[in-house]
């Protein structure tokens, strides 16, 4: 518990907002935009190639077995891990491990979260798959993993990096499955662009709120106010995907 104390130092001043929240909150942006742009390019390249196997419906939406999807998946994943070494390494280094622990944590996503599924297999009984964790039917793999995690805070498990890394996989889900993984409850009452509207505001701005007053309030060392621009940036990334439907 040592990494996310909320100390009874003095309030940050503005000067620290910007060192330790506002700036690492633009580190983030730009690292995701590097990401996400190597791994369209992946796509790109991939996109008349023969699939590695038969395009299907897989958990209401068709699976895009991209080979070079499947290439950028494999990397993403040894690399993650590969960050998450160097995070730990270098845990007395705060916002290099912070920010090397972030890197990390969302190419497990990306392999993961947006990767993996696609790479089902259909049979004629059943779809051997991975799990598509941002949907619904991922909840009880997430629940089981979160009390794991629970206990593995408690005990101090990991250093300052790795505990980033971890956060930064788990808030890539959440905001995936705040509003893909519940629609499935609401799905006779609303459209998905509605849910996702909804969510986007309603859950999305709440947290942006409370990112900020964190912040501001009650994060009074580096690693606290740190944790609290990642809540931040995955607050907005929620009003993003919901309100502007990116």
């Amino acid at each position: 518990m040592k990494h996310f104390q909320w100390s009874r130092q003095p309030l940050c001043n503005a000067q620290q907002w910007a060192k330790h929240v506002a700036l690492p909150l633009l580190y983030i942006l730009l690292i995701t935009a590097g990401l996400v742009g190597i791994f369209a390019t992946f796509l790109h390249f991939g996109k008349d190639m023969i699939p590695v196997i038969t395009p299907h419906q897989d958990d209401g939406e068709w699976v895009d077995p991209n080979p070079m999807r499947l290439l950028f998946m494999l990397m993403a994943f040894v690399i993650s891990f590969c960050f998450a070494y160097l995070a730990e390494k270098k845990s007395t280094k705060i916002m290099c491990s912070f920010l090397i622990g972030y890197t990390g944590g969302t190419l497990l996503w990306q392999s993961t979260g947006e990767c993996a599924w696609h790479f089902s297999i259909p049979t004629d009984d059943y779809i051997m798959c991975f799990p598509h964790i941002e949907g619904a039917s991922a909840i009880i793999m997430v629940i089981v993993a979160s009390i794991l995690l629970a206990y593995c805070y408690h005990r101090n498990a990991f250093s300052w990096g790795v505990w980033v890394f971890i956060l930064s996989f788990i808030g890539n889900w959440f905001g995936h499955f705040i509003q893909i993984g519940t629609y499935p409850i609401v799905a006779s009452l609303m459209s998905e662009g509605e849910w996702y509207i909804l969510t986007g505001s309603i859950i999305g701005g709440t947290l942006t709120l409370l990112s900020l007053l964190m912040s501001i309030f009650f994060a009074r060392t580096e690693k606290a106010r740190l944790c609290t621009a990642l809540m931040l940036y995955f607050s907005l990334g929620i009003i993003v995907t919901g309100v502007a439907g990116i």
